[in-house]
């Protein structure tokens, strides 16, 4: 059980908040009443730590995600560590889930690379892990190889998931966690984000059915793929260059 200990209004209201939200058993503790034995655990924030006579007590800072604060909490309230593994479903849309010690704790999609590893950094940063496993299915190449380069850390160890291994699943944030549970073959260092002609064709056929009558350049394609702009940019420099060229 989580218990909830804090004079901090703002913190306590967005916890009860994400723990009745999620359908998380709780209880609101006081620092003048006993610690019920069922809880296993408690959130507190850092001023108030040291008033609290407890083994498992877990801080929430300021910059601290509350969500993933919780999230320690639920593993720290069976585990005495955390190992973490993630896995990812690259794609367009791209699934996320997150295993602690074995026990699902979260998955959502994530709309870009960026994104993604943004969460992973954070969640590790606010859970206070420093190594995991991250498995990444072998689908869609280069935004695959774009999380890897992004995720480049000697603290981390990296395997590519071979999908044919596991039910073609159409929900991406499902189908991450059947590649957290897939063991895949372990990879170092960086990996190719340049584009082939194939993936630029297919693009650019992309380009003109979201645009309805644009083909945007190889040029421009190359820097979508890459990530270094978004389609929709893309879309507008070529139609720019279209009207000035006629």
């Amino acid at each position: 059980m989580i218990g909830l200990l804090t004079s901090n209004f703002s913190l306590y209201h967005d916890l009860v908040n994400i723990l009745r939200k999620r359908n998380i058993p709780f209880v609101s503790l006081t620092f003048d009443g006993d610690i019920p034995p069922n809880v296993n655990v408690i959130i507190t924030t850092d001023d108030e730590k040291n008033k609290i006579k407890f083994d498992n007590v877990i801080v929430c800072k300021p910059d601290s995600n509350v969500e993933n604060i919780i999230d320690k909490a639920i593993i720290l309230s069976a585990y005495k560590e955390i190992n973490l593994i993630f896995g990812i479903d690259p794609g367009n849309n791209i699934g996320v889930a997150v295993y602690g010690n074995d026990k699902l704790i979260r998955r959502f999609v994530a709309n870009s690379p960026e994104k993604a590893v943004d969460f992973i950094r954070h969640f590790m940063e606010d859970v206070g892990v420093k190594n995991a496993i991250i498995r990444i299915g072998n689908g869609a190449r280069l935004i695959r190889n774009r999380i890897i380069n992004l995720l480049q850390d000697k603290n981390l160890r990296i395997e590519i998931v071979d999908e044919s291994m596991i039910p073609c699943i159409d929900d991406d944030a499902i189908a991450a966690s059947s590649i957290a549970l897939t063991v895949g073959k372990e990879i170092k260092g960086k990996m190719s984000v340049e584009p082939r002609e194939g993936e630029i064709k297919e693009l650019q056929r992309i380009s003109r059915i979201k645009s309805k009558n644009i083909t945007i350049s190889k040029e421009l394609a190359k820097k979508v793929l890459m990530g270094e702009m978004e389609l929709d940019e893309a879309i507008e420099i070529q139609r720019r260059k279209n009207i000035h060229n006629m």
